[in-house]
Order: C-alpha cells, then structure tokens, then sequence
C-alpha cells in the first residue's frame, strides 16, 4: 500500500512544494517560556505575518530519560473526553502529564475515532482510510513513537487478512462502518455489541471457541463458521465474545466467498509493517504536512478543507525524532486567525521542523499545560468554542515526566521586607506561592514549609521572623527540612537617617494634623520597623500626640516640638499653635494681625456688632477722632465745644471729636462743619498721625506724589522719616485715597511702637 499510495499522489505532494517561507521567529513575540519538566519547554507567542497568530508550543525532549510522550484515550474507545480532564486523570505519581493536546479525528455523532489507533501493539481502533485528495487522510500516515521513545511519522500499511482453504483475502478493515463493496472483520472490542450494518450485503461470523479480550499486532484468530446469512437480510447480528463477524458487501465479495459454509475454518491476522511492528502507539492522521524539513502536504491544496483558515493542531519531529513538538494555532477569533494547510506548513518549516503531521483542527484544537505550582494541567489556548469551552475530543497525546517527587530545589515567594535592613526587634514574613522540584513537580505547601534562622539572632514564628539584636543573619526557607532558598537579614540599632513629615507645621488650636516619620538604612532603602517602635512626644505645651502620630492642638500662640524617635535615632518637627481669630474676618494669618490685636486689646479700636472688623472699608472723620481719643487717652468730661453745625452736643462722637480738635490734632473743613462721615485721605490721616504724636525729622524718600508744595509734604516725610510709613513700591504715597480701616491701624500701632 505504502508504494501504491506514493505513487498515486505524485501530483499532490508536487502541487503542495511551495516555496521556502521566511524564517517565523523575526515576526513572533513571546508571552510565556516555562520549563515544566526537564524535557520539556512550553512556549506561547504571536506570529504576526498578514495576519497575528496566536501559537501554543511545547517541545518535548525525549531523549531525556524521564520524558514520554503518551496516547492518551477515554475509558472507552467510542467515549469522549476533553483534553485537560484526560490529561489529569491520566496524570500520577510518576506518571505527570505535563503538558496535552487534542489529537485524533472522530465521529461527531457517535464519537468513536475515525483513524486507526494502537498502544503496545493493541489495536484499540481499526478506523479507515478517506477517498479523494480533498479528505484529510486520503492515505495511510500517522504520529507514534518507537519501542526506543522516538517520534516517528510515516506511511504505515495496516492489513487485516483473511484466510480460508489456503486463500488469502485483503480485508478493508477492521472496527468501523462498513461502506460500500469493502469487507471488514468485526471483533468483540468494537464499540457495539452488533455490527450495526445493513441488509445489503452478507456476514460471516466465526467463533474460536475462546475469549477475545485484545486485538494485536501479528495476532491470528481462527475459528469455525457458526452462521453465515444471506445477502438482504436485516438480522441484527451479534458479536460472538470467543469470535469474530466477516461483514462484505458486493458481488466480487460474494463470488470469491461463496463456497464458505458453516464449519469451515477460517483465520484472520492483523498484521502492521516492519517500521510500526512494537511502536509505543500508532495514531493515525492527516495529511503530511512537512517531510525532511519541506513542506510536504499530502492533500489537495485548493481543496475546501486545506484552504480554510481556522484553528490548528499539529504533532511534528526533529533532531531525528528525538524532539516531539506539540502545537496549536488559535483561529477565527479577535486575537488569532488561524492558518490554512499551506500557510501551516510554512509556518512549521520556517520553526526547523523535520516532519509535521496535522491532527483535529477547528473546534477541537486545545492544548493544556502544567502551570507551577500545582500538578493538574490547565487550558492553556483559547479554544474556537462558545465562551472557549474545550470540546469532548476521542484521544490526546500527552508529554508525561516520569520523574518521582523529589527534594525543594526552585521556589517563587514574596519577602515582606523585600531583602531591607531591619531595627532591632521588627518583624518581617514571607509567602510562598510554590516550591518545585528538580523536575518541576510541585510540593505540598501547608505544614511543608519551615524558616531557621543561621545565627539564632531572629526569632521565627511559623513563617514570620523577629530581629532581636544588631548584626548579620541568613533566613533559610526550608521545605520538609530541607533547605530551598535562603537570603541575608541585617539588623541595625538605629536608621541612618530620618525625616519626620511635615518638618514644621502651624496649626490651629484643636486642629489635628497626621506627622509621618521615614527611615532609610545605610544604602537608601526604607528601614523596616513595626509601628510600635515608633516613639511619637511632643516638647512644649502645644498639644498631645498619640502613639501613630496623630498631633492634636492646644494654647493658641504656644510653640514647640513633634519628636519621633526610632532605636537611638530621633527627629523633630517645629509646631506653632496659631492664634485664635481676633474677629471673624482677622484669623490668625491675617498679614497686619499683630497691629489689630494690639489696638484692640488696648481697647483703641473695635470692631462691629457683628463679630467682623472689616478691614477694607474706609475710615470715617468721626471713627478717626474716636480711635485718636482712645489712643491718646484724652478727656473727654468738659471739653470745649468746637461750635461745628454738624456736631450737636448729643452727636454719639461729640466728646471724642471735641477732644480731638481741643488737643489741636483735627480741625473742620471751613464754613463752620466737621463732615464725620466722610472719609479720611491718607494725606489727612498723615496730618492727624504726625500732630498726634509730635513726630520730627525730614526723609530721604521723596514720594513722587507728595511734592515739597503738597499741604501735607512736611506730615508724610515725618511719618517716613520714623519709618511709619513707607509709600507703595512704585514710590507713591496716594495722598488723596481714602485710608482703610487695617491700614489707618497699621500707622497708628507703629507710631504708638516707634
């Protein structure tokens, strides 16, 4: 057949030689790279050629002694199962599936595989070779490996022959349906009890006189012919358990087998060829994609099923067998295409492939793959299914680490103090998320893991440590007691250095602020100390702090300090506590705050019913003889009337305006009246100030405003030149603007200070 076969499809295998690809690993961009056993290396990645791929790889070394690849099947033969759930019931002690994919096509509706299928020389699966260039195995090739753990994929010739009276007849198979004009042996292992064909045709069936618990490799069975029945007849024959059915359809069958009669003898032996004779398992699939490092696709090219692009799933060799590859190809979805046969064999070549052989595509395509830190395989690609839910698949082939557990020897965990230096007596832990062995097994975590300390100075509790003195110590994680990982710990007295947050702070009284403290260690890095080993005090009578740092206010006007102090080592924040507001618009931070303050606790000026002083309106004539008064101190019982028509004798700031003008400090504005209410200019406020308090001298600074003919010229430079004023910063004294309230204070409390 194996001859036939080559022959036949010349003009196929010629069609399918295109032309040598680029090399793929310019354009692939790899996500995960995981060992998962000694031999074997899983690998996903984006291929972005005219379309992005996304690829699952694994590469099984099986030259490496304790790496395999195995058949996996379902408990039954025509039963189904999905790749990662027979992976883990395959998966043991010694027997780890690491990694798994989909493999063989099968019977959508009944499910039992459609191709042939063997492990240790049992035939668990007759199956059949398609007809037409269009079909996927339209002949004869397969995936197995060799009695010596090679991948092998190759032509296989697979006969099943029937002898009768020293004849010879070439069955067409073995354990499927039978179609028209072909002749196929029905043992007890098929996955009915009856043969299940129909009435046009005739069967033999034979029975050996023992139970058929197997079908081999080389296996003769031989028996008498216990019934034959006629040709039409549609009698439900049964599958003897001590024999076999010869089912045949047509009349070459019936002219060459129609001296049989019940009691004769006959045989049939299974035979496979001298390559596959002893094969570990034979899984027979299609078509050839790539042969001696070519593309080699043994199917139509243009035919519907090779150019769809969709999911694939592939089983290929190199370095003589001794790598098996496994991969998949996502497709028709957002994040991966999928191939065509030909795109598919490129790809192969372009990844140094000796042999590739497609296996089940489309739905079926899955693969699963140990992930660490846990035995049980998980999905690893995203199957072509609704919400990628993997598809029951006839049988898989699986990369297995025969390796027993061993000893700890690579572990993933989390250091809390991430390797820092610790104060004494703070406390640090770590998390393990795995521990593997040699072979990438994992171990058991609870009640497995222990810490020791190197030099007794760090106190461990289960998987937490305490420092207790200064100096250098080596943590050990240990996994049965026997040490994985280890890393250095260094203890100091004291940080080496420390800055407190804020560094100085003004604050209300009652207000709470939140001080911080940060130390590092001789390189840099955070200290690590437990919060109880800060020591937060507060200096001077400003307020109370709690044992987080939490600083809360008292004494309005009081200054101190905020200590932090950790080991030997201490740091302080400055704190004022603010005054309270004077009036509900002067808080504290008001710029001329001191000034007002003192006027008002001097009982010189006040401020309005309301609780406001109103900084910004303008002071009134009458205002300013009433705050002169006060400042001044002057009498008020008996005063002189001014005789002003606008200051009766029971005007509210009669005695205060008299008084003034009595000590000669204001004056009317002619035509015999005082105007109380209107306001008083900065030049007229100058005047008042300087009569006030008899201020003297001349300044060097000559507003550009106030010239030596101004009425006021000689009043402003007495208050320049005892620095009551100093004019604005374009070098103007705004003698005409009317003075405010906070300004008219702030002249007055530097005269009075002067």
């Amino acid at each position: 057949m194996k001859k036939v076969a080559k022959n036949l499809l010349v003009l196929v295998v010629l069609l399918s030689m295109v032309v040598s690809p680029l090399n793929a690993y310019a354009a692939q961009t790899v996500k995960k790279d995981l060992q998962l056993s000694k031999g074997v290396q899983y690998k996903q990645y984006t291929y972005s050629s005219t379309k992005t791929n996304s690829i699952n790889h694994l590469a099984i070394d099986v030259d490496e002694p304790m790496t395999e690849v195995q058949l996996g099947m379902p408990a039954n033969v025509n039963g189904r199962e999905s790749t990662v759930a027979n992976a883990n019931r395959n998966s043991r002690e010694g027997n780890r599936v690491v990694g798994a994919i989909n493999a063989s096509f099968f019977d959508m509706s009944a499910g039992f595989p459609l191709f042939l299928l063997s492990k240790d020389n049992v035939i668990l699966n007759g199956g059949a070779v398609s007809k037409g260039s269009d079909e996927y195995m339209n002949v004869p090739t397969a995936f197995g490996v060799s009695p010596d753990g090679r991948g092998v994929i190759d032509y296989f010739d697979f006969n099943v022959t029937l002898s009768h009276s020293g004849k010879d007849y070439k069955m067409t198979g073995m354990n499927r349906a039978r179609n028209i004009y072909e002749a196929i042996v029905y043992t007890p292992q098929f996955y009915s009890k009856t043969t299940n064909t129909n009435e046009y045709g005739f069967e033999i069936v034979v029975d050996t006189g023992a139970p058929i618990t197997e079908n081999k490799f080389g296996q003769t069975l031989t028996g008498k012919v216990t019934q034959i029945t006629p040709y039409g007849s549609k009698e439900k024959i049964s599958i003897p358990s001590t024999g076999f059915v010869v089912s045949l359809q047509g009349g070459d069958w019936h002219s060459k087998l129609s001296q049989i009669a019940v009691g004769d003898e006959l045989s049939v032996n299974f035979a496979i060829d001298k390559q596959w004779q002893d094969a570990k398992f034979i899984l027979a699939s299609g078509p050839y994609l790539v042969k001696d490092n070519k593309p080699y696709i043994m199917m139509s090219t243009s035919s519907k099923r090779a150019t769809e692009v969709t999911a694939r799933t592939i089983v290929a060799t190199s370095n003589n067998g001794k790598t098996v590859h496994f991969i998949t190809v996502d497709g028709k979805q957002k994040h991966s295409a999928g191939m065509n046969m030909v795109q598919l064999a490129n790809y192969l070549v372009s990844l140094g492939v000796e042999r590739a052989i497609n296996l089940d595509g489309g739905g079926s395509t899955t693969m699963g793959i140990r992930n660490y830190g846990n035995n049980n395989v998980v999905l690893a690609n995203l199957p072509l299914n609704a919400g990628n839910a993997q598809r029951l698949v006839s049988a898989t082939l699986q990369a297995v680490s025969t390796a027993p557990t061993g000893k700890g020897k690579y572990i993933k965990y989390t250091n809390s103090t991430s390797y820092a230096t610790l104060l004494a007596g703070a406390s640090s832990s770590i998390a393990v998320q795995y521990i593997l062995d040699e072979n990438y097994n994992a171990l058991p975590l609870d009640g497995h893991v222990s810490l020791t300390s190197e030099s007794n100075t760090l106190k461990v509790n289960g998987l937490n440590y305490t420092s207790t003195t200064a100096g250098n110590d080596r943590i050990f994680i240990n996994h049965d007691g026997t040490p994985v990982e280890s890393f250095q710990v260094k203890v100091v007295d004291a940080p080496a250095t420390m800055d407190i947050a804020p560094k100085s702070k003004t604050v209300g009284a009652g207000e709470t602020v939140k001080f911080t403290m940060d130390a590092k260690d001789d390189g840099g890095k955070p200290l690590v100390y437990n919060a109880s080993q800060v020591k937060w005090s507060v200096e001077g009578n400003i307020g109370t702090i709690t044992n987080d740092g939490k600083f809360t206010a008292k004494n309005p006007g009081a200054t101190g300090k905020v200590v932090a102090t950790l080991g030997t080592k201490r740091v302080e924040a400055t704190v004022t506590v603010a005054k309270a507001a004077l009036f509900k618009d002067i808080p504290s931070n008001y710029v001329y705050y001191k000034e007002i303050e003192y006027l008002t606790k001097n009982n010189i000026i006040t401020g309005h019913p309301d609780g406001t002083f109103r900084p910004n309106d303008k002071l009134t004539r009458a205002h300013a003889a009433v705050i002169i008064s006060r400042a001044l101190d002057l009498k008020t019982s008996n005063v002189k009337n001014p005789g002003f028509k606008d200051i009766p004798a029971n005007h509210i700031y009669y005695k205060q305006i008299a008084a003034v003008v009595e000590s000669g400090i204001m004056s009317g504005k002619g035509n015999n009246v005082f105007d109380p209410d209107a306001t008083l200019t900065r030049a007229q406020m100058a005047k008042v100030v300087a009569l006030a308090y008899n201020l003297k001298g001349t300044s060097s600074t000559n507003f550009k405003d106030v010239s030596k003919d101004h009425w006021a010229y000689t009043y402003v430079q007495q208050l320049a030149a005892n620095k009551i004023t100093t004019g604005y910063g374009d070098n103007t004294f705004k003698p005409d603007e009317a003075i405010s309230r906070a300004h008219f204070g702030l002249f007055l409390y530097r005269a009075i200070n002067q």
